[in-house]
């Protein structure tokens, strides 16, 4: 990534990337094709381009470069195009001569005026330096209406009412929303993440109530179950009252019968599938607790995810200065846009009408010509870039390693909590675990497990590059008619990529909790927690089961709880400062679900390492050396009992100690 970014930035030099310039993305383009401040261009007034930094809109809705953004509304100066300002100051100079600067500055001022009515010059509006273009402070609506008040006053007839092209829609939604956010912005910021995060810890206190946790999870089996049953009775009754009283058509009818057949057997098929999976639900129940417990132990786990993000934006600040750099180093297109429609400014509507080339280089020199453009009123120039094969080579590359990078992140994360949680279930006297043991978690993680977590995130992101090329190719072919075979094929391998880059994230989750219990390297992690899902599938289906439901109710009860509240908040102390509510309640619900979302990343993969630290257990220690806490004690105790009866009991200390001090000798290293 380094050397990618050296080449682009200019630090070192390449004969295969040239060098890029981030100016060159968001600085505007003349109606000339000249890239604001950047192209090497000497206009009819003899200014340099180069010079000229920022982008001034004219009533056409072309653009001109000028040096600065005008800061006061003057309507006696004017900001024309290149030739008719050359024009101007010709006219003017002349007048100075003859009869001086008070006839001058009157020729100027007229001459302005006259050429903003026929949308060739624009009076210096109050405005802001936005992305290299110089934004209006006020709605053009308003512009118009002192124009054309200018004009009466000054006798000027224009052949109709005077609008100004606008780019943008008109209206302030944006300014509006803007100024909302940073008025409520403390607000948004209190209850979408601090309050949503001490919600997320009061659930794991409420989950913890004796009676609290069952009945949920068993209220909801039940809800399904009946919900099933009484979909079906509905849709059954429905279409016998259809059919008795003739009012639909008879396919109708018959769909409506199947699918309350459907329903029906759907609703035999759960409970069939509950009373199969009632003694392993009662398994996930315990390991959701259990998890709970051990997340309210170490509450400083749950900021675990904000820990990630800093460490994200921290790599996004050179890889995002590199990814500019590329990006600005490809040759620019200028389009003019035009619409058949004046009236129309759909999408449908517009058309191209022109596009030329301009110079990579920063010294070289636009060739669009005023009349090659084929821009009038009413068109907008636009610029595209495309970019040589090695340029996309090095784009390609440079979302590889977003792709590592951030799996790399997400890795680190679910080992650390790994850890942590199995640290926490492996020491019996469990007063003593408390935040040091999250601290102690990540120096582990940092000092011994960095490989595994290069190397399965590796993996996940050869995939996801993998996908990004044939979108690439699907979105290049989705243009050219006669593609609908290779269409078809590419969503097939698009779908079989996304299943492979399921299944591969959820061995890696399984692999890294192995690593956490045992030490193993990333390929024998990964192995050993394939094997073990196959002889714990039931299990592992109820804990996907019973967490699913947990985590969908605690994230509502987080997103639901801090958006009402901060509705209220805003609505007793924010209403009178606002342009309305629902902007910044909107704000907080969208960054409480983000909070709900990593709060559920944490407690997921805390659920799932209890449950493989209780199949360790289960299999590693004798009865009287287990570790299992409260109800999950029970169930290995239940468990012990069905394998005493069918004579398939563990290892006997005679002939089993030393196998297990051998095969577990890093857990007993780290849990002792």
């Amino acid at each position: 990534m380094t050397g990618v970014g050296f080449a682009v930035t200019g630090v070192i030099e390449s004969n295969t990337l040239n060098k890029g310039n981030p100016e060159r993305l968001v600085n505007g383009m003349d109606y000339h094709g000249n890239i604001c401040g950047i192209s090497n261009y000497v206009t009819s007034r003899g200014e340099n381009v180069m010079n000229l930094p920022k982008a001034y809109f004219l009533p056409s809705g072309l653009t001109i470069c000028i040096p600065s953004c005008p800061m006061e509304k003057n309507f006696d100066k004017f900001y024309c195009q290149y030739e008719i300002q050359a024009e101007i100051e010709q006219r003017v100079a002349i007048v100075a001569g003859n009869a001086g600067i008070d006839a001058a500055n009157n020729t100027q001022k007229s001459l302005g005026l006259y050429y903003t009515s026929t949308k060739q010059c624009m009076p210096h509006l109050k405005t802001t330096p936005y992305l290299g273009y110089c934004r209006p402070d006020v709605p053009i609506e308003v512009v118009e209406g002192d124009l054309n008040q200018k004009f009466a006053n000054e006798s000027l007839h224009t052949s109709s009412n005077f609008t100004i092209v606008q780019e943008e829609p008109k209206g302030t939604f944006f300014d509006k929303a803007m100024a909302d956010a940073k008025t409520s912005r403390y607000v948004i910021f209190g209850f979408g993440l601090g309050a949503a995060m001490i919600l997320g810890l009061i659930f794991l206190v409420l989950i913890q109530t004796p009676g609290v946790l069952t009945t949920m999870v068993w209220s909801i089996v039940i809800g399904i179950f009946i919900g099933l049953i009484g979909a079906g009775h509905y849709m059954s009754r429905k279409s016998a009252i259809w059919m008795a009283q003739g009012i639909r058509d008879d396919r109708e009818i018959i769909g409506l019968f199947w699918l309350s057949r459907i329903s029906y057997v759907a609703s035999g098929l759960w409970f069939v599938t509950i009373c199969c999976l009632r003694k392993r639900i009662v398994l996930a129940i315990a390991c959701v607790k259990e998890a709970s417990r051990a997340m309210a132990a170490m509450p400083i786990i749950t900021i675990l995810p904000i820990i990630q993000a800093v460490g994200l934006f921290v790599f996004c600040i050179p890889w995002g200065i590199f990814m500019a750099y590329l990006a600005s180093s490809g040759e620019i297109t200028a389009e003019c846009m035009c619409s058949l429609d004046q009236n129309d400014d759909t999408e449908d509507s517009l058309i191209l009408l022109n596009s030329t080339n301009i110079s990579n280089s920063t010294n070289g020199t636009a060739i669009i010509s005023d009349d090659s453009t084929g821009c009038g009123e009413g068109c907008f120039l636009y610029k595209s870039f495309s970019y040589s094969q090695n340029t996309k080579y090095a784009g390609l590359y440079m979302l590889f390693v977003w792709f590592w990078t951030s799996q790399f992140i997400v890795a680190i994360g679910q080992l650390v909590v790994s850890i942590s949680t199995a640290m926490w279930y492996f020491t019996k006297n469990k007063i003593g675990v408390g935040n040091g043991t999250f601290f102690k978690a990540l120096i582990l993680t940092l000092m011994y497990h960095l490989g595994t977590a290069a190397f399965g995130s590796l993996i996940i992101a050869i995939i996801k590059t993998i996908r990004a090329m044939f979108a690439y190719i699907q979105r290049k072919l989705s243009s050219k008619p006669g593609s609908k075979t290779v269409q078809i094929i590419l969503r097939v391998i698009q779908c079989c990529l996304w299943c492979i880059e399921k299944c591969m994230k959820f061995i890696n989750k399984n692999a890294y909790i192995q690593t956490a219990i045992f030490g193993y390297s990333f390929c024998k992690a990964s192995r050993m927690a394939f094997f073990l899902i196959l002889r714990n599938v039931l299990r592992i289906s109820a804990v996907s089961l019973v967490s699913d439901f947990v985590l969908l109710i605690g994230k509502l009860f987080i997103v639901v709880t801090s958006t009402i509240g901060a509705y209220f908040f805003l609505d007793y102390h924010y209403s009178d400062e606002l342009n309305g509510l629902w902007l910044s309640t909107m704000l907080v619900c969208l960054i409480s679900y983000a909070t709900a979302e990593m709060f559920n990343e944490v407690f997921g993969m805390a659920i799932s390492t209890i449950l493989q630290c209780f199949v360790a257990d289960e299999e590693m220690f004798l009865p009287e050396d287990r570790f299992a806490p409260g109800s999950l004690a029970q169930t290995i105790d239940s468990t012990e009992e069905k394998h005493t009866s069918s004579n398939t009991i563990y290892p006997k200390a005679s002939d089993g100690k030393s196998e297990l001090k051998k095969k577990h000798a890093f857990a007993k290293k780290i849990f002792s």
